[in-house]
């Protein structure tokens, strides 16, 4: 009966630990670290179980985010969840390799343990208690800020900002008088000179010297 009872509470425990005694075997991240915005919305939708951030959608059945690994550039990653109903039957299993071997086909690159649960082992030199997000603070959409805290992510200022140049068939041409244009003018000038004596001298009444004028311009 002891014997039984061995065994019942090795298989609980082994089934408890699936995960995070796997995740152990493997080399976690360390150094800098700089992730990408949209590796930073999987994060906030990993840690909150899919409720918050970018991602959020309802879910049909809660989960709980169990590892995830990303890649040295930190634009590339591959992640595991566990339903909550199944959260204490998890099957033993290399998870993190798994993990680590799909984001590394992915991206073409190296890739390590990021988080096991709500734990960041990627150790970049910050706190390594503030690595531990509490679940008060993923509830209240604090995920982003916490990371930008911690040194991984500068909320995507790194990208070059757009500037709006004008376009070249956007400016103005100003056209140069020519000889023939000016010949023009004068003559028009010359004519306005003499209506206006004529007007002036009585010659022609006020109307003829509007009609006239309007002729000329026209």
């Amino acid at each position: 009966m002891k014997k039984l009872l061995a065994i019942m509470v090795l298989g609980l425990l082994i089934c408890n630990v699936g995960f995070a005694d796997v995740a152990g075997r493997y080399k976690a991240g360390k150094g800098p670290l700089k992730i990408s915005k949209e590796v930073a919305d999987l994060l906030e939708y990993y840690f909150s179980g899919g409720k918050i951030g970018r991602y959020a959608k309802k879910q049909k059945e809660s989960w709980i985010g169990e590892l995830i690994a990303i890649s040295a550039d930190g634009k590339h990653y591959s992640w595991f969840n566990t339903p909550t109903s199944y959260q204490n039957n998890v099957a033993p299993g290399h998870y993190t390799g798994q993990a680590i071997k799909g984001c590394k086909k992915k991206s073409g690159q190296e890739c390590f343990l990021f988080a096991s649960r709500n734990r960041i082992v990627w150790d970049n030199g910050s706190d390594k208690k503030k690595r531990r997000l509490k679940r008060k603070d993923i509830r209240a959409g604090k995920t982003l800020q916490i990371l930008q805290e911690l040194g991984f992510y500068d909320g995507d200022t790194t990208q070059k900002k757009k500037i709006n140049r004008p376009l070249k068939n956007q400016s103005k041409k100003i056209e140069k008088p020519t000889q023939k244009n000016k010949l023009i003018s004068n003559v028009i000038t010359e004519q306005l000179t003499k209506l206006n004596e004529l007007y002036k001298s009585g010659v022609l009444t006020k109307e003829e010297f509007t009609k006239a004028k309007t002729k000329l311009l026209n």
